[in-house]
């Protein structure tokens, strides 16, 4: 029988992955989308984090902006207001963010005018985002192309390295480009891959591996085989500072269909995951491989996520990569017992270099709703940062979280406020009236996140769940992380 209840006021559901919201677009019809993250240097416990965002009007295609945001606490709090960084005339979008040793901060996004003429730009700020500095052009000038996804990274010698994909010679493939003036002036575009099927190349993701200041590139890109063309995930890789790139490296060993990879490197190891199946009607899965750099050989693939019958993988996040060798990673994860298939964000992490990976952890608190793709850095102490869009048609907004445990804070009872949220009484949970109302219901979920029963201000029978944590959803608060409380269910 269950004879009491452990009652523990948090602000946040998931123990270890607070979340915020961060930015402060409320109009309607807006979707934002295409987040990015950034943490800055300096110590541990003062690390800046920067995020940018693209906020699209989804009126007909009247205009994207690029906005940006910081937090200087572990993301606790964010400035009162979001930074215009670009007005979309038509359009501003793609965004991706990094910095320096320096402490330097870029911005690079894709930007379209009103003759539909699309170009690559990169802003700086030397200030941690108070001010900005004229857009300098990344793509060739007189380039007139379809151009897609670009990426840009920071190396040890404060380089900068971008690369997307373009459709400048009728195909598409992945072209860079380097800048060693803080970003004021970029080098000629030089194509990356290595493709020869005339099939698109996709996904281009950065990375500069420190101590070498190699350049590498992991993008989707296609093969021929069995008589058929299937996407592949590669790894590219220069030597010689972006001027010239080694042949691709094809990553996936199952022979039918990979896409999204993604890039870290520490001096001795370069980490790349992927996700794909091994057949057109297989369930998808994440795969990571690691090159050893000082022998120069690349490990067996080892599985990312190892998920039950009730979840389906939908997306392999992006990676980070912490001084202490810790590699993290948030990726999209479907729970197919739902009515409506809904997609939440996950955690894992490696701590030997991508071979093992933890167990998945959820992080988005709100499973009522769908998130979209995510984006992640980590700190010199080894805490992950995730940001993600979530919410419904044109209401996704930008969210955050993180396992540091000095972002996390407790939510202490108003003063003079004694009456319990809820109690148990006989295996009967008694949910006060605050939390509810006749008219609407609030939730208990488990620790997982899903929905394990409808709760009304007054007596509700508990008696058929097993002991553990549970988390009260107050009604109608799916935007406010503070209206979860955590609850502990003993018998």
């Amino acid at each position: 029988m269950i004879s009491g209840l452990l009652l523990m006021l948090t602000l946040f559901m998931a123990p270890g992955w607070p979340n915020v919201r961060v930015d402060h677009q409320n109009l309607p019809t807006h979707i934002l989308c295409y987040c990015a993250i950034a943490v800055g240097p300096g110590a541990p416990s003062n690390q800046p984090l920067y995020v940018v965002f693209e906020d699209d009007s989804c009126t007909m295609g009247i205009r994207a902006d690029i906005w940006f945001q910081k937090s200087t606490d572990g993301g606790r709090t964010w400035l009162a207001e979001d930074l215009l960084i670009r007005r979309g005339e038509r359009y501003a979008f793609y965004p991706d963010i990094t910095t320096d040793p320096d402490g330097n901060v870029y911005i690079l996004y894709l930007f379209t005018d009103t003759t539909s003429h699309t170009e690559i730009v990169c802003v700086r700020s030397s200030d941690g985002g108070t001010t900005w500095s004229a857009p300098a052009r990344v793509s060739d000038d007189g380039l007139d192309a379809t151009i897609g996804d670009a990426t840009i990274a920071a190396g040890s010698d404060g380089a900068l390295f971008c690369a997307w994909n373009d459709w400048r010679t009728g195909s598409g493939h992945i072209w860079s480009s380097v800048s060693t003036d803080r970003g004021a002036t970029w080098s000629q575009n030089v194509r990356v891959d290595d493709d020869t099927t005339d099939q698109d190349c996709y996904q281009p993701d950065v990375f500069v591996q420190p101590g070498t200041n190699h350049y590498l590139v992991a993008a989707e890109a296609s093969r021929w085989f069995g008589g058929h063309v299937i996407p592949c995930a590669f790894l590219y890789r220069s030597t010689d500072r972006g001027q010239t790139f080694q042949p691709g490296v094809q990553l996936d060993t199952f022979n039918w269909a990979a896409w999204s990879p993604h890039v870290v490197a520490d001096r001795d190891h370069i980490i790349c995951d992927y996700f794909g199946s091994t057949g057109f009607s297989s369930p998808l899965f994440a795969e990571s491989r690691t090159c050893y750099t000082q022998r120069d050989t690349w490990g067996a693939p080892h599985s990312v996520t190892n998920l039950d019958s009730l979840h389906e993988l939908y997306y392999s996040g992006p990676l980070a990569l912490s001084v202490d060798g810790g590699v993290h990673t948030a990726l999209i994860v479907c729970d197919t017992a739902e009515v409506e298939w809904l997609y939440h964000v996950y955690y894992t992490s490696s701590s030997d270099h991508g071979v093992s990976w933890s167990d998945l952890e959820l992080v988005d608190e709100d499973t009522t709703l769908s998130s979209g793709y995510p984006d992640i850095g980590a700190d010199s102490a080894g805490h992950a940062y995730v940001v993600w869009p979530h919410g419904e048609a044109g209401q996704h907004r930008i969210w955050f979280a993180t396992n540091n445990p000095s972002a996390v804070v407790e939510r202490e009872q108003q003063p003079g406020s004694t009456r319990p949220i809820a109690t148990v009484v006989r295996g009967v949970l008694f949910l006060a009236e605050r939390l509810s109302s006749s008219a609407s219901t609030s939730s208990l979920l488990d620790i997982s996140g899903r929905k394990v029963m409808e709760l009304r201000p007054g007596a509700n029978d508990v008696r058929a769940l097993a002991p553990g944590v549970y988390f009260v959803r107050e009604a109608q608060a799916q935007a406010q992380a503070q209206a979860v409380h955590k609850v502990v269910i003993t018998r």
